[in-house]
């Protein structure tokens, strides 16, 4: 059987409790992501601080808590995907939202039809639906019913909105609470802890890859556009987060520029930024309870270096020693600004 029609039961099911055997005695946390093709091994997992983790299901660290044991597995599909199903369908690749029916068709393909479109042949083809539908769900894809376009709207906004907020790599499984001194450290670390800080750096190196923050030079390209100019170092700075009980909380990485070699020269306003006042902090905090709104606040992903580096400025980075991400020779020209800059605030 081909991947394109094999159909996997994942061992938890969605928000399920599990332990999380890399403590004694183990965590419990709440499954918040299950395998998919792309990752046919990977739990996501919500601890009860807010922090969130990966594991893997091969190295038995993951198992069912006592009482969810004998809880049935529900299947994949929602209970309302089903042939004749009206629903709304708004694939990244769509410009804007139908509406229109799910189907199945004579190879028991899951097909969405626009409007009153009767023909399956001409529907859109959901390939493994039973695979991918959390993610359609959790992307605001795919709606049940028939939803205003405004809402599906707002629900795609609050995707991008989600993806924007920083999700923390759990330190809860660490064996050692002294955070390695370099990247190359990793290799002589356990299984465990080494799961953690490689999932730590990548979440830093992913996040700002993804923005993104760097277009990737080969050594010629950087000699043909460098015109002299040497690259500014960088390292990947490393600690241990811990919440109010002082227990650890978050693994966190952070990719730094040496800005004491920038050979740019700024005077005091090119590098500095304005922040809100208090005044102007209290006026916002008023307005909001004179209008019954609920204060809430989050941690942006990367917050400090959205900005763009304007097109007349050049700046070139050699990657951090031993980054497993960066092909050796390589070096990076960057679009926005990285900490550690002279004109980051900016």
């Amino acid at each position: 059987m081909d991947e394109s029609t094999w159909i996997f039961t994942p061992r938890f099911h969605l928000d399920s409790e599990v332990l999380v055997h890399t403590h004694s005695p183990p965590h419990v946390a709440k499954v918040i992501g299950i395998p998919s093709y792309d990752h046919p091994d990977k739990y996501t997992v919500l601890f009860s601080d807010g922090s969130i983790a990966e594991y893997s299901d091969t190295n038995n660290i993951l198992e069912a808590a006592l009482e969810k044991l004998l809880a049935p597995l529900p299947t994949l599909l929602p209970y309302w995907v089903q042939d004749g199903a009206n629903d709304t369908l708004f694939l990244s690749t769509m410009s804007k939202p139908q509406h229109g029916k799910l189907r199945w068709n004579s190879s028991n393909q899951r097909l969405f039809t626009p409007g009153n479109l009767q023909d399956v042949s001409q529907g859109i083809l959901l390939d493994d639906l039973e695979a991918n539908v959390q993610c359609l769900l959790d992307t605001g894809q795919l709606f049940k019913g028939h939803k205003k376009f405004r809402r599906v709207y707002n629900a795609r906004t609050q995707v991008h909105l989600h993806d924007s907020v920083l999700r923390h790599v759990s330190a809860h499984g660490l064996t050692s609470l002294i955070a390695p001194a370099s990247l190359s450290c990793h290799t002589k670390m356990n299984d465990a802890d080494k799961d953690i800080w490689d999932a730590a750096y990548f979440e830093e190196f992913d996040g700002l890859s993804s923005l993104p923050t760097w277009e990737i030079l080969t050594k010629s390209q950087f000699k043909s556009l460098s015109k002299g100019h040497k690259a500014l170092p960088s390292m990947a700075i490393v600690t241990i987060k811990y919440n109010e009980f002082n227990k650890p909380k978050h693994a966190k990485y952070r990719i730094v520029v040496l800005g004491n070699h920038d050979y740019h020269t700024w005077s005091k306003d090119a590098t500095a930024a304005p922040v809100m006042s208090q005044l102007e902090l209290k006026f916002l905090t008023f307005l909001a309870l004179s209008q019954r709104r609920v204060l809430k606040n989050c941690d942006v992903k990367q917050a400090f270096v959205q900005s763009l580096i304007p097109e007349d400025e050049h700046y070139f980075v050699r990657p951090p020693k031993g980054c497993p991400k960066s092909k050796p020779g390589t070096y990076w020209r960057l679009i926005r600004s990285l900490y550690g800059l002279w004109r980051a605030p900016k």
